[in-house]
């Protein structure tokens, strides 16, 4: 994957139908009326907070600016101001992106627009659509898993053209990676040295730890014994990678199918 040159933040429409959660990276405006003094722009830092005169960190990131407003609000009233009616604007977006890996036929980095609903089969078609040996019933978003920190979920993209089948195409957020897989290959992505696609073999088996060798091993970061399998959009297997390289562990090295995605996730230190 490589990315796209630097994104321009878009100007805001005049109606604004939808507009994405703040991420790393936005630039707010505070502003508490009749306190000129109190207003403050800041950036969205990495671990996902703003600073606020006299109330300090405030949690921004996958929140709204109306609901940040309210908190500084109450905050300032909890013991500094009277009133402290506030305001809190994005002054300029970041840099909203997407990946698409796989059997399209250009693989790269693809920005979100923060004020429009961006959907899979967009993306796939903005990536240059399928390529002729594409596993469409595959296709998968990936993103992080809310009920699993560290881990991963994947959502199946529809293959069909009928309408009831793009009703059920997935709605994009940022980071996200769009995965086609080719109809003979399977995808290492996470901690590991060497991401990308490998070919099954024309006989035998490839199984998890095997592809984990070919993919170069582990990064130093990668958590080893939470090794998820991805099929069809759902995760078939949790494997003790480490464990099985290691030769102290009796779990199953499952074989892996065309299509599978192995994801390491990262480990917490």
């Amino acid at each position: 994957l490589h990315c796209v040159g630097a994104v321009e933040p878009p100007a805001a429409p005049a109606a604004i139908g939808h507009v994405s959660l703040l991420i790393a990276g936005d630039q707010l405006r505070i502003e508490v009326f009749d306190n000129p003094e109190l207003t403050t722009s800041a950036r969205i830092g990495a671990e996902g907070t703003i600073a606020v005169p006299l109330i300090g960190a405030v949690t921004a990131i996958g929140r709204a600016p109306e609901q940040i407003a309210k908190e500084v609000q109450a905050r300032l009233e909890d013991g500094y101001l009277r009133k402290a009616a506030t305001t809190v604007t994005v002054v300029e977006y970041g840099p909203r992106l997407v990946y698409v890996m796989g059997a399209v036929l250009r693989q790269d980095a693809v920005p979100l627009n923060p004020f429009a609903e961006t959907l899979a089969l967009q993306v796939i078609g903005k990536a240059g659509g399928f390529t002729e040996d594409a596993n469409r019933r595959s296709a998968q978003v990936i993103r992080d898993d809310p009920a699993h920190p560290g881990l991963k979920r994947a959502l199946s993209i529809p293959s069909g053209d009928t309408q009831e089948s793009l009703a059920k195409d997935v709605l994009l957020e940022p980071g996200d990676i769009i995965l086609v897989p080719r109809q003979d290959r399977v995808y290492v992505v996470g901690r590991v040295k060497t991401a990308g696609a490998q070919r099954l073999p024309a006989e035998g088996q490839l199984t998890v730890s095997k592809a984990i060798t070919l993919a170069g091993g582990f990064d130093l970061y990668a958590r080893q014994d939470q090794v998820q399998v991805v099929r069809d959009g759902k995760t078939v297997a949790i494997v003790d990678v480490r464990g099985i390289l290691g030769g102290v562990s009796k779990a199953e090295d499952p074989p892996l199918a065309p299509g599978d995605t192995i994801f390491v996730p990262e480990g917490r230190f």
